[in-house]
């Protein structure tokens, strides 16, 4: 039997998954693309499905999560970067539109479940629910997983990788051997970006801006529900709350498009600060704490557009995936922060604690925000000289070109 404080850790597992394995997926994506990417994709999420139907064991739960998390993280960043390759002066509106879409689908779904499931609202008997309800969430698997197999083929059929055309004009790289190294994102090894501390910066950012975002997300209607706020007021938050995720990433990625990313962020993250001080005393009240909760989503969803817009812009599109990867793993670790601090929580009194201490992080991103750089990220002309260990211009140019395909080979 499972208890409550265990499925606090279930869906948490999935999202620390689909965060810290879009790294390896980029590298894959290069030699395999996109296609086969979606396809590999739709299989384990199915897979993981078909697991979650047939078995309530607590590990392999977390298994059934593990491969959902995998599933997702095929094709979550894979997808944005095809797009930007596709439209790269609408970048931050792709961006938008296309995370929106992962929350539209969340939307969808819960919605078609909550009518599968439990389409009269009936309460729990005592700690658990009934058994006509239980049914209801297996024939909702069994509905999950069909949808799964026809969108996961649809998208398949419809998924057209991005090819770069082959047209060189010899004269023009002959001339181009002449010109002196130009400091862009394109001739950086990846190696250095990573331990730059410009990226080091970014990876703070993203770890003490989602502490809260995800305790927020897994707790705000546990919360409601142990303040006896109105059920039928709750379910219509939950709903509320995930349009708002979807639809406002669309409107965030206009905003990005035109004001780019400091003061935007810079505004979230102070709401974020205020809705997170002051959640617990609005719970008094349906109506404040729909507030308040709402405001907070709006700070979550800002951020999952702003920031891989922050990472491309610096680092470049090619390194992107590859970087937001090694981001998302302290985005997973954030996601169990916030399992582990409800873990704790034996009474009402304890979701103040919870709470402060996850928006005290946020001061830290805002603190980040207001200081970080946004330019393309460099490397002085001395380091390279220095690595190549040649000042005759002409070989210089040749050995460092050597020296970036060969970086790129290893990774």
């Amino acid at each position: 039997m499972l208890f409550r404080s265990q499925l606090y850790f279930i869906a948490p597992i999935g999202i620390f998954v689909d965060n810290i394995f879009p790294s390896f997926m980029g590298i894959i994506d290069k030699k395999i693309g996109i296609r086969i990417l979606t396809i590999f994709s739709v299989v384990l999420i199915s897979a993981s499905q078909i697991i979650i139907y047939f078995f309530v064991e607590y590990y392999l739960m977390i298994i059934a999560y593990f491969i959902y998390g995998f599933g997702v993280s095929c094709i979550y960043y894979q997808t944005v970067k095809n797009c930007w390759k596709y439209f790269p002066d609408k970048k931050d509106l792709m961006s938008g539109i296309i995370i929106s879409s992962f929350g539209l689908g969340s939307f969808v779904f819960t919605s078609i479940a909550d009518q599968i499931i439990n389409p009269d609202n009936i309460s729990k008997n005592g700690k658990y629910y009934s058994k006509e309800i239980s049914y209801g969430y297996l024939s909702f698997i069994k509905f999950f997983i069909v949808c799964t197999a026809i969108l996961g083929i649809t998208s398949i059929i419809l998924c057209f990788p991005y090819e770069e055309e082959n047209i060189e004009d010899n004269n023009n790289d002959q001339n181009n051997k002449d010109k002196p190294l130009i400091k862009t994102n394109d001739n950086i090894p990846l190696k250095r970006m990573i331990l730059s501390l410009e990226f080091a910066k970014c990876l703070s950012i993203a770890g003490c801006t989602l502490i809260f975002g995800l305790l927020l997300t897994n707790t705000y209607r546990n919360f409601g529900i142990e303040k006896n706020l109105d059920e039928n007021g709750m379910h219509t938050l939950s709903k509320v709350f995930t349009l708002l995720n979807t639809f406002s990433r669309i409107i965030w990625g206009i905003i990005c498009n035109k004001f780019k990313f400091k003061k935007p962020y810079i505004i979230i993250m102070i709401n974020q600060i205020i809705c997170g001080s002051v959640i617990y005393f609005a719970a008094e009240k349906l109506y404040t704490y729909f507030i308040v909760v709402c405001l907070g989503v709006l700070s979550f969803s800002g951020h999952v557009i702003f920031f891989p817009n922050l990472i491309h812009s610096k680092f470049g599109v090619e390194n992107s995936v590859v970087l937001l990867g090694i981001s998302g793993l302290f985005v997973g670790i954030s996601g169990l922060i916030g399992p582990l601090l409800t873990y704790f929580i034996n009474d009402l009194k304890d979701y103040l604690i919870t709470y402060l201490v996850g928006v005290a992080p946020s001061i830290v991103s805002l603190i980040l925000a207001i200081f970080i750089k946004i330019e393309k990220f460099e490397i002085n002309d001395k380091d390279i000289i220095n690595k190549i260990g040649d000042n005759d211009d002409n070989k210089l140019v040749e050995r460092f070109t050597a020296t970036i395909a060969n970086s790129d080979n290893k990774e």
